[in-house]
């Protein structure tokens, strides 16, 4: 039976939540929110109840943890389909081959094995899902700000629960995150900071912002926001952070060197650090490295289950015209 607060606290927790959200979301908040983009629908909910709504959210929520909610649980730790080796509660749990996310939520043909088992029903309602109580397959799970974070997205929906708060956000419209790092979402950052009253870190929210500007295709915005903070936290570019790695190798700046060489030294088995790089030496025309590093994904052994393998065939095919 579900426990339920009782309405005196319960009244007391939002009035308490409410203040905070008065504080911060009206000024800052809502000011950055309106200036990322008028699109952006976003809702607040704490212990199952909407306690702040702003727009629309009509996404359905994210196949991944609905999906892994219908497997009946005598099959979790069964063989799952992709990679080999890997019962099916290991890959729900970002646990199968030590990268999380890798063999999660980038991978469609592991999802696609599932159906079968699960059904085709519908998708639910993004922000009905978020109201309901769930489980923890099929989500990112990171730490940060000393807050443990559940996450996941759709093609239109991001919603990342805060269990130490009994927070769930949910943000509706264009909505990317890099490289399995909720960190790395500037929307996300701003709800941290804003409504949630995280300590947010000058360092993230520029990494964070100049991601942002170059998917909205803001290049120099972005290349000036990197170069900002490499001149006041230089260690970035020698940090094992892939998300960098993406950004410094498609504005094909020289830091991508240092950057894949200190991400590959400690992930040699994300078979993405290899492809950003290849894409910077492939822009850099050191097309043999390029097609060296293209090949390692294609390749290794046991198979890679990522994006990244028929993207690097395709990038292969192309190197062979030079």
């Amino acid at each position: 039976m579900e426990a339920r607060v009782p309405a005196q606290n319960w009244i007391q927790e939002v009035r308490l939540l409410l203040a905070l959200l008065m504080a911060g979301w009206p000024s800052a908040g809502q000011v950055r929110i309106d200036s990322y983009d008028r699109n952006i629908h976003t809702a607040v909910i704490k212990s199952g109840h909407i306690i702040l709504q702003r727009g629309k959210i009509t996404a359905p929520a994210p196949e991944e943890p609905v999906i892994a909610e219908r497997v009946p649980n005598a099959l979790l730790d069964t063989p799952a389909p992709v990679p080999f080796g890997a019962t099916i509660r290991q890959v729900l749990s970002n646990t199968a081959d030590g990268t999380p996310g890798e063999e999660v939520l980038e991978n469609r043909s592991f999802f696609d094995a599932l159906k079968p088992i699960v059904g085709q029903a519908p998708l639910p309602n993004a922000l009905k899902f978020a109201t309901e109580e769930h489980g923890t397959l099929g989500w990112f799970s990171q730490e940060y700000a000393g807050e443990r974070m559940l996450w996941s997205h759709g093609p239109s929906v991001l919603l990342i629960r805060i269990p130490g708060k009994n927070l769930t956000l949910v943000v509706s419209g264009d909505t990317p995150v890099e490289a399995g790092n909720i960190v790395r979402s500037d929307i996300a950052l701003t709800l941290f900071k804003d409504v949630v009253g995280l300590q947010v870190s000058q360092r993230d929210e520029w990494i964070a912002q100049a991601l942002a500007e170059f998917h909205r295709g803001n290049r120099e915005a972005s290349a000036q926001l990197v170069h900002q903070a490499l001149e006041k936290f230089p260690e970035l570019e020698s940090a094992p952070d892939v998300s960098l790695l993406y950004l410094f190798a498609q504005l094909r700046l020289p830091e991508t060197e240092a950057s894949a060489t200190a991400v590959i030294r400690e992930h040699p088995s994300l078979p993405t650090a290899w492809f950003y790089y290849g894409e910077y030496l492939e822009n850099s025309k050191r097309y043999r490295e390029a097609a060296a590093c293209f090949e390692k994904i294609t390749m290794h052994q046991p198979p890679w289950h990522n994006w990244t393998v028929a993207a690097a065939k395709k990038e292969l095919t192309y190197l062979k015209t030079y």
